[in-house]
């Protein structure tokens, strides 16, 4: 029996959660909390897809299980935020996932083995499981610590999810000062002024980058590790340079760990160059037009 908790967040991938599921149904979790998203009236035969959804939650070990189900459609953002809020008015620490995942069964040991080490140091705020450059250069430790916090799957604790919300009140000079302690590369600067420009002035929930705001403000860090733990299957359906994040995942035990914390900048550079300069601002743009302009997705 897995004794970390694990909080799955759900919408309509029937499949998708079948698979998952399988996953979790090996470790065998004692907690499990499920929080799933209500139907989009605007997509047909949609409210059956969530119920097909949330039916494939059906654990057959001794397992606590708590439910979230919305009976409306709010949106993936405000449906992860409530959801990881509400796993922690139980748990002082959990396991993220989403119906788009597949984690390597090591994901769920190194989860638990980074929250009892990092536990008591603050800057260390995002446990993540995703590793995107194409070649192992990390071998010698099993993960890094990066500004960047991947959430395909993570884990985090209460007191540092505390705090998050999805109003953007903070006046841009106050973030644009914390943006600038952590970027220096005139580009990614850039890069990071707009994204919260735009979140802000119009009003979007875009949870990634908000909680990525979140830790930056909070002088945080993330760990990432040295090879893929988790693999972000929702992607098999995006354009070929979106597809490309789809990296098959690896085993990293026994955990080699650091000898300091210490951002590892090099790696970071890449990781804005080739993954969010190129592909998640593309993301952006895709969730942009489908939610707010209201266009389908062009595949």
């Amino acid at each position: 029996m897995f004794k970390t908790p694990i909080l799955l967040v759900l919408y309509n991938r029937v499949e998708d959660t079948h698979n998952l599921f399988q996953i979790i149904r090996k470790i065998k979790p004692e907690k499990l909390y499920v929080a799933a998203d209500g139907a989009n009236r605007a997509i047909p035969l949609d409210y059956q897809l969530c119920l097909k959804t949330r039916s494939v939650i059906m654990p057959e070990w001794k397992c606590e299980t708590k439910f979230l189900f919305h009976d409306e459609h709010i949106g993936k953002s405000k449906n992860v935020h409530q959801a990881i809020s509400w796993m922690f008015e139980h748990e002082e620490e959990g396991i993220v996932l989403f119906d788009d995942t597949m984690p390597n069964l090591d994901f769920f040991h190194y989860c638990e083995q980074l929250l009892e080490k990092y536990r008591d140091v603050p800057e260390v705020m995002h446990i993540g499981a995703n590793y995107l450059r194409r070649k192992k250069k990390y071998l010698k430790d099993s993960y890094h610590y990066s500004a960047y916090s991947f959430i395909w799957g993570f884990a985090t604790w209460r007191n540092t999810w505390q705090g998050f919300n999805l109003e953007m009140k903070k006046a841009p000079e106050e973030v644009f000062k914390v943006i600038d302690q952590y970027v220096s590369n005139p580009i990614e600067k850039l890069y990071c002024h707009r994204i919260y420009n735009t979140l802000r002035k119009h009003n979007l929930d875009y949870w990634e980058y908000q909680y990525n705001f979140h830790i930056w403000h909070n002088n945080g860090l993330c760990v990432s590790p040295n090879v893929n733990l988790v693999t972000n299957v929702g992607f098999k359906k995006r354009k070929r340079r979106i597809r490309k994040l789809m990296k098959e995942t690896a085993p990293i035990l026994p955990i080699q760990h650091p000898g300091t914390i210490e951002r590892n900048k090099r790696a970071d550079n890449y990781i804005f160059k080739k993954v969010y300069l190129r592909s998640l601002s593309r993301v952006f743009a895709d969730w942009f037009n489908e939610v707010i302009l209201r266009q389908e997705k062009k595949l």
